[in-house]
């Protein structure tokens, strides 16, 4: 058994008149909901196939030149958010979301969301294929993906030419893959995505990784005070394997609960200070120590007193 059936549409079997109203329908049906323009002259030349891969979608068009957008309404009809992935094959294509605009020509591909307004322009005829993944499926190999649309990737050399030949032979062998190669083909997917949409860095202290640590450490930072927060918590709720969350901080020399437990650490000593008529052990409490004594013994390591002597000045 394979695939679900490649799907194909064409205006050239309708007549003139009808063919424009009618690829205004199709776009929302073979990508997501899209609001195009209406125009005087009916005439329009366009040809898409749709395949399901997985739970992805993989479609080829071709098609003249157009513009179209997605607004709230049109957002608001996707239950299950995705990321797109937009690859010209042939022509050019303007995107803008997020107040970042590019200009996409042929070789070249972005990421792009479906949770956030967009508009496209083609100014030429185009042909282009797109990929539509889930976006919890994308984050758990590329976390910071939100963060890295509308930037354009020549898939014309490097890792980009890898993932732009993957997605081409996607496009033409997709229908004939057994359902059960599925999932091991979408892995291979968006690990050569994340290969060539990544900022690259020469060490681990590239900008990527920062950015993504200092996401981290805000995701900490907003729930500090509870008591289970650790390592494996962290990792969930940031989409990441623990193993990747503790090499991010190995590289910056501390250990994720070492960092934890310096911020729980320095708020309760502000806490010691700003708030003097709060006993030391609620204040400990609330900021996601279990122990009394514990924190008593963890605070005295770190300041040198103890938190009674700290909050006398001693």
């Amino acid at each position: 058994m394979q695939l679900d059936t490649p799907t194909h549409h064409s205006s050239a079997h309708l007549p003139g008149p009808r063919q424009y109203d009618w690829w205004r329908e199709a776009v929302s049906e073979t990508h997501l909901p899209w609001d195009l323009p209406r125009r005087s002259d009916g005439s329009y030349r366009a040809r898409v196939r749709q395949q399901a891969l997985g739970v992805s979608q993989i479609i080829h068009c071709v098609c003249d030149p157009c513009e179209g957008r997605r607004g709230k309404a049109e957002i608001a009809q996707l239950q299950n958010p995705v990321y797109g992935i937009l690859y010209i094959l042939k022509g050019r294509e303007s995107l803008k979301q997020a107040g970042r605009e590019t200009v996409l020509e042929q070789g070249s591909f972005t990421l792009w969301d479906s949770t956030r307004p967009i508009e496209f322009g083609l100014p030429q005829d185009l042909e282009k294929i797109t990929l539509l993944l889930p976006q919890d499926l994308v984050t758990e190999t590329l976390p910071m993906a939100a963060d890295l649309i509308m930037r354009p990737i020549s898939g014309q050399r490097g890792p980009g030419a890898l993932f732009a030949t993957h997605l081409r032979a996607l496009a033409r062998e997709g229908g004939d893959l057994m359902p059960a190669r599925a999932t091991p083909v979408l892995r291979a997917t968006l690990d050569l995505l994340t290969a060539a949409i990544a900022p690259q860095e020469g060490d681990g202290e590239g900008a990527y990784h920062r950015a993504l640590r200092a996401r981290i450490q805000d995701f900490i930072l907003r729930n500090l005070d509870d008591p289970d927060l650790d390592p494996d918590r962290v990792a969930a709720g940031m989409g990441i394997s623990a193993r990747q969350l503790h090499r991010l901080f190995h590289d910056s020399g501390l250990t994720v609960d070492r960092w934890i437990w310096r911020q729980r650490l320095q708020r309760c000593r502000d806490a010691l200070l700003t708030s003097p008529q709060a006993r030391i052990s609620e204040i400990a409490f609330t900021h996601g120590f279990s122990d009394a004594a514990h924190f008593s013994r963890a605070f005295r390591d770190a300041f040198g007193v103890s938190p009674r002597e700290f909050r006398q000045g001693k």
